[in-house]
């Protein structure tokens, strides 16, 4: 009896094995394991490709919803999991930045008001997903939040520095997530005080993996660097450096980077021309060049023909 009952006691209890599938599953969903370190992957998975290679964005905006609250309830049974705290964070940015800022921005005049609640729905979504990652990397390394949200350059520069190649997903995400919620607000003091320690994330994200997201990190980098008053770190000649290496990287592939660059820097330059011209280099770009980018191509070749439409809204004919 003795025996039987010390082999039992032995044996994993069920509350063990049910976590070590929760794991398991979070793990296999977000990429990165509990510890947010990445697991090797070859190839893009299939059931990450059935959807960023999806064309038909009504089919992907009726999914995210339902995609997202599925990572918010197992981030919930499973809260310890640093990878998949990184991976919710992203889906709502994600979320945030294709299904519901793209949307408003396109809205007339005429609705005005429920444009002005769809932002601050994106803005709701971008801080939420920056808090959830901001959290999984104090999970990592004490103290991260405090300093890099702290506006204190130093203490930003000193918590950049800490992170590694592991965490550039992350950082990228966090970064991305963080300017924008500014952008949507930029009178938000919580924000416009910050603002630094995004950019940090996102310039070591950079310098850690130059061709992470095929240059995603400098395509946010360069909007920022444009927009921005020279008193809050603007610079133009750190956004056309941005851009070029968006568009190296990218090989021209993407529509990203001459939308980004119609929008950031032809526009305060007056420059319709270029505007134009960039907005038709992205239109002509396949969405089979980069076959596990095809939805984010689509939405922002959405964005490219709006903004061509709609060119006379940004351009003062002399």
């Amino acid at each position: 009896m003795a025996a039987g009952c010390a082999a039992l006691l032995s044996l994993p209890s069920c509350a063990t094995i049910k976590h070590s599938a929760v794991d398991a599953v979070s793990t296999a969903i977000a990429g990165y394991d509990k510890k947010g370190v990445p697991v090797a992957r070859q190839t893009t998975p299939e059931a990450v490709l059935a959807v960023t290679g999806e064309t038909d964005t009504t089919l992907a905006a009726g999914f995210f919803p339902a995609a997202l609250k599925l990572h918010d309830m197992l981030r919930a049974s499973n809260p310890a999991h640093i990878g998949f705290a990184e991976s919710t964070g992203a889906y709502h940015v994600i979320y945030a930045n294709a299904f519901i800022q793209a949307d408003a921005e396109t809205l007339p005049v005429s609705r005005y008001d429920e444009q002005r609640a769809e932002f601050a729905r994106a803005k709701m979504h971008y801080l939420r997903g920056r808090d959830d990652i901001l959290g999984a990397l104090g999970r990592k390394y004490p103290r991260f939040r405090e300093d890099i949200a702290s506006g204190d350059a130093a203490r930003i520069g000193r918590a950049a520095a800490r992170l590694s190649a592991d965490d550039v997903n992350a950082a990228y995400w966090a970064g991305a997530g963080w300017l924008g919620a500014f952008s949507l607000d930029p009178l938000d003091d919580s924000l416009l005080g910050t603002a630094n320690g995004a950019v940090a994330l996102l310039e070591r994200a950079a310098a850690l993996e130059p061709e992470y997201g095929n240059g995603a990190a400098w395509n946010v980098l360069c909007a920022f660097y444009a927009a921005a008053p020279a008193d809050f770190g603007g610079n133009a000649a750190r956004a056309r450096f941005c851009y070029e290496e968006s568009l190296r990287i990218s090989k021209g592939k993407l529509p990203d980077p001459y939308v980004v660059y119609a929008q950031s820097l032809c526009v305060p330059a007056n420059d319709s021309a270029g505007f134009a011209e960039a907005l038709g280099k992205a239109l002509a770009v396949s969405p089979d060049d980069m076959p596990d980018s095809r939805l984010s191509t689509v939405i922002m070749q959405k964005k490219a023909q709006w903004l061509l439409e709609h060119r006379e809204d940004y351009f003062i004919d002399w």
